[in-house]
């Protein structure tokens, strides 16, 4: 049963569609919205699938959006680009009930769910966010290219989650009026932050070619006094599963194991690669270490110098293995690397939590109202 119930004051009913929130962490910022007097109701699949993952998941609600989630049916799970709900969206009975005032769509503009959520609420005469993560102009069929332009033009605002990536909606037909750069938020910041073991460099996320891992371990092996702990999984994982010396796997973890790990290591290393249909859009990685107090060391591929910016990590030219190593090495030992670990954590309680953006999600949809 939908949470919602409409004999208490809120200030707005916001209908979320979001694919990404099938996994209850990243519901967080709409239950810190929530917590500001907006009423929330979020569509999201009923079931969802991963590379590398042999069994479908399904959602499970954040503390705080019990019964918030609506879970419906879709074609192709597990394709965040192709995927759509099956059935009518304006039809639905709970949707209908909840009679939200304002959409946020957590989709990119060019995608099947993206589209058909925006449809719904041109059809509905609600102001709709939409979400725009993709920096780089990769060929697409022309029916994309043309709703896309649709979906944008209509937008009341683009979330750019990035500087490049609001760049490029605006060169796809968004107003430059409505794009706003709104990161993704993590949940916490640690409150205080534990003594760490100095020399161990740590790795989360994807295990495939285009992180840079090679790189990675090519920059630990030159230095005896660095090891290497991972976490994560995909189609490289043979290079740390047969436990090459001085590095250690740890398959993937969930949320919480990913949290004490990051307390558990030096230095987060990032070193992604350019390649001609993919780039860094954000680095979401980054902003979790430095959550917990410890410095980044990443390639300057994407948008990562744009999140350099604003949090202090430390860059090195993309591709160049023996700075990596020396820029881990100057991280992973003495007061530098506490110092940058700590200026990166003040970054993030200021700019990067769900409850900040919350605030800026919630005076967009007041306004939108009130328009």
């Amino acid at each position: 049963m939908a949470c919602f119930c409409h004999d208490r004051k809120v200030t707005n009913r916001v209908l979320v569609f979001s694919h990404a929130s099938v996994v209850a962490a990243n519901q967080s910022v709409y239950a810190e919205l929530r917590k500001l007097g907006h009423e929330i109701l979020i569509v999201t699949p009923d079931t969802w699938r991963h590379d590398f993952s042999q069994h479908p998941f399904h959602p499970e609600a954040h503390i705080g959006l019990e019964g918030c989630l609506l879970p419906l049916a879709v074609l192709r799970a597990g394709a965040p680009q192709r995927f759509r709900y099956r059935g009518s969206l304006y039809r639905n009975t709970t949707i209908r009930a909840f009679n939200p005032n304002v959409c946020i769509i957590e989709e990119e503009a060019f995608s099947l769910a993206g589209w058909q959520c925006a449809r719904y609420a041109r059809r509905r005469k609600l102001p709709y966010a939409i979400q725009a993560a993709e920096n780089l102009d990769r060929s697409m069929p022309w029916p994309a290219k043309l709703w896309r332009r649709v979906v944008l033009r209509h937008a009341s605002l683009v979330m750019a989650r990035s500087r490049a990536a609001g760049d490029r909606a605006l060169n796809w037909g968004a107003s430059s009026s409505v794009i706003d750069v709104v990161p993704h938020g993590i949940e916490r910041v640690a409150t205080a932050v534990a003594p760490r073991r100095e020399g161990v460099v740590g790795y989360v996320g994807r295990l495939v070619e285009s992180k840079g891992l090679t790189d990675l371990l090519a920059a630990v092996e030159m230095d005896d006094s660095l090891s290497l702990e991972v976490v994560g999984d995909g189609n490289l994982r043979t290079l740390f599963s047969s436990s090459p010396v001085r590095v250690t796997w740890h398959g993937a973890l969930v949320p919480e194991q990913v949290a004490a790990f990051y307390q558990s290591i030096s230095v987060l290393a990032l070193p992604s690669r350019t390649t001609p249909t993919w780039t860094e859009q954000f680095g979401r990685v980054i902003i979790e270490a430095l959550a917990a107090g410890r410095p980044v060391v990443a390639y300057d591929s994407g948008e990562i110098p744009w999140v350099a910016e604003m949090t202090g990590i430390t860059l090195v030219p993309e591709g160049d293995i023996r700075g990596l190593h020396d820029a881990l090495r100057l991280n992973a030992y003495g007061d530098e690397g506490v110092r940058l670990g700590a200026l990166g954590r003040t970054a993030v309680l200021h700019h990067f939590t769900n409850e900040a953006i919350a605030k800026r999600l919630a005076a967009w949809a007041e306004s939108a109202t009130e328009g």
